[in-house]
């Protein structure tokens, strides 16, 4: 972009200022090498050759109507194709500026503005592909040089534009999405503060979050959950309101913006809409995924006055609703930093518990129901924490899921599970299988059976005295690669377990795809099983499907004596549950083993 030395009184020795040349609309020649340089709101002076403007300011769109205008197409408006004026704002100004057009042909003036116009994105219908038409049809009808040269600059002029523009939206939005980005919220939201200051107004801030959506993409691959992602932002851009904004924070997290609210109950009123905005499934690449989303809020001005402080504190009530099972919206209240802080401090102290050596690994016994004996065990890991004593595998298994951290502490799970069997066997005790949980994102690890084989060869134990289990809903993600990864699995010889059953999509033709050895039916059904029928009518058919596919049922959670009988009439293979025994520490199982300890059964 050239700039322009000019007066604002074009004597000799006046300062000289510096204006840019997209400013200028238009140069009139007063006299030889006087010049009058006119932006919208003001005129210059210049003391230049006026034969040689054009040539100096092509590139920049200026060109010779008469012998006494030059003028910046880009900045025409209108055509008067009788007057032969060029309206360089709009004809229906108050005091228009225009110029004459009579020493040019009128037809290409026609030309060069419907260029310029047609080039113009702001203009509803814009068509990029008809500006390509309408630029070829005007080039093969003009033969021309000077004219020629003149589209070829408007056409060079028009795609720098684009290429401005396009860098401007990628600056302000989002690569994946579209949506506008932070720094677009950023700066909407603080132009807000200054609206609603004067008129008095609320905002809200809301911080959405899918749950669980780290699963989607270790299962099924980023590329479904960018796809999942796009569809979620098309919806969510239909639900908000031309006047509010939603925006992509980054990964799977977006932030909105309700602006001129009159009472905070409208921000709740909004959240609650969101469930039935999502209850239809986002069908990608033949996957019916189903999602749910975890929604903070803090108000404007109640939860602060600046940016950083109301999206700080939108996100720790979002963090609040996760911590209470998702699909739901919490408001911010300042006892919630006191969470955010430990929750921070959690994530730290978990960091370390590995190489501190915190974490321990508890036992529960499987039984036969065939003769009450104990047939194995399923390893849970405890943290057991120097300062703050035993800390909830409720608390930080999800938060080991949501930072990675789960894949080495999963990883040494299953190696000191192993080690731990082989002693017992060399011990002389009798052979037990042991059952460890696999998280989806280990089970997705490229290596995964690579790790596994690791830890068979270096605590020696057989691979058949290995179980692994996987929660259903892991298995039914992924088909392909949960297939062959179980292949191989089994050519090592261990055994799978299908964990949580009948909680997920229970689909009967990939439970056969996967011939797993054990199917583990949740203990949810387990409760209510000898006071509610239709948990005895599942339970029930669970069992009787296992046999006929010749995979071993096992029912989890069992705590009573009725709930014992009714598994043993139906024919159940196995239990774990608190009637028999609760996780207990390596110690205490060596006892209970050694002393070969049964399950008594009428």
């Amino acid at each position: 972009m050239q700039k322009i030395p000019v007066t604002r009184d074009g004597k000799r020795g006046s300062e000289v200022l510096i204006i840019d040349a997209s400013d200028v609309v238009k140069i009139d020649r007063i006299r030889e090498r006087e010049m009058i340089v006119h932006t919208q709101e003001e005129s210059f002076y210049l003391d230049f050759s006026f034969d040689n403007l054009e040539e100096w300011l092509f590139e920049d769109g200026f060109r010779m109507l008469d012998s006494a205008n030059i003028v910046n197409m880009n900045h025409v408006e209108e055509y008067d194709f009788r007057k032969g004026l060029v309206y360089l704002n709009s004809a229906g100004s108050k005091k228009p500026k225009t110029a004459s057009a009579a020493r040019i042909h009128k037809e290409h003036v026609e030309n060069a503005v419907q260029l310029i116009k047609s080039a113009d994105s702001s203009i509803p219908g814009h068509n990029p592909e008809l500006t390509e038409e309408l630029f070829s049809r005007i080039i093969s009808e003009t033969n021309d040089y000077h004219l020629l040269r003149s589209y070829a600059t408007i056409r060079a002029v028009n795609e720098r534009k684009r290429a401005e523009e396009k860098i401007q939206h990628m600056a302000y939005h989002d690569a994946l999405t579209d949506l506008p980005n932070r720094l677009m919220f950023d700066e909407k939201l603080g132009r807000c503060f200054q609206e609603a200051e004067r008129n008095g107004s609320m905002m809200a801030v809301m911080f959405f979050d899918l749950d669980r959506f780290k699963v989607i993409n270790d299962t099924l691959g980023h590329h479904v959950g960018d796809q999942l992602l796009r569809l979620l932002a098309r919806k969510l851009r239909h639900y908000v309101s031309d006047k509010d904004v939603v925006a992509r924070f980054g990964g799977d997290e977006f932030i909105i913006l309700l602006t001129n609210m009159a009472h905070a109950d409208e921000a709740a009123q909004f959240a609650k809409g969101i469930p039935d905005l999502l209850k239809d499934p986002f069908v990608i690449e033949g996957h019916e995924l189903f999602v749910t989303a975890s929604i903070g809020i803090s108000m404007y001005p109640s939860d602060g006055k600046e940016v950083d402080t109301l999206l700080k504190n939108a996100d720790i009530a979002m963090y609040r609703s996760k911590e209470k099972g998702g699909n739901a919206f919490q408001y911010y209240h300042p006892d919630m930093n006191k969470r955010s802080l430990h929750r921070l401090n959690l994530e730290i102290h978990l960091r370390k518990a590995l190489e501190r050596g915190e974490f321990q690994v508890h036992y529960q016994p499987i039984v036969d129901l065939r003769n009450g004996s104990v047939y194995g065990m399923e390893s849970l890991v405890r943290w057991q924490h120097p300062e703050w004593g035993v800390v909830s595998p409720g608390e930080f298994i999800p938060l080991a899921e949501e930072t990675g951290l789960i894949v080495p502490i999963g990883n040494w799970v299953l190696l000191e599970s192993c080690r731990q069997n082989r002693r017992w066997q060399q011990l002389g005790y009798p052979p037990l299988v042991v059952s460890v949980n696999i998280s989806a994102i280990q089970f997705n690890q490229m290596n995964f059976v690579q790790i596994v084989t690791d830890a068979l060869k270096e605590s020696g134990l057989a691979p058949d005295r290995l179980c692994l289990e996987i929660t259903e809903n892991i298995a039914m993600n992924n088909v392909p690669h949960i297939i062959e990864t179980m292949q191989k699995l089994k050519a090592l010889g261990v055994g799978i377990s299908i964990d949580d059953f009948g909680t997920g999509y229970s689909s009967l033709s990939y439970l056969k795809r996967f011939r797993v050895q054990t199917l583990k039916i949740d203990q949810s059904f387990i409760r209510d099983v000898t006071l509610d029928e239709d948990n005895a009518a599942i339970v029930t058919a669970l069992i009787a499907m296992s046999h006929r596919l010749k995979i071993k049922s096992l029912a989890e959670g069992v705590e009573t004596q009725e709930q014992l009988d009714f598994l043993v009439a139906q024919g159940c293979d196995k239990i774990q549950g608190y009637l028999f025994s609760k996780p207990i520490p390596a110690d205490a199982f060596e006892t209970m083993i050694k002393e070969n300890r049964q399950l008594y059964m009428h």
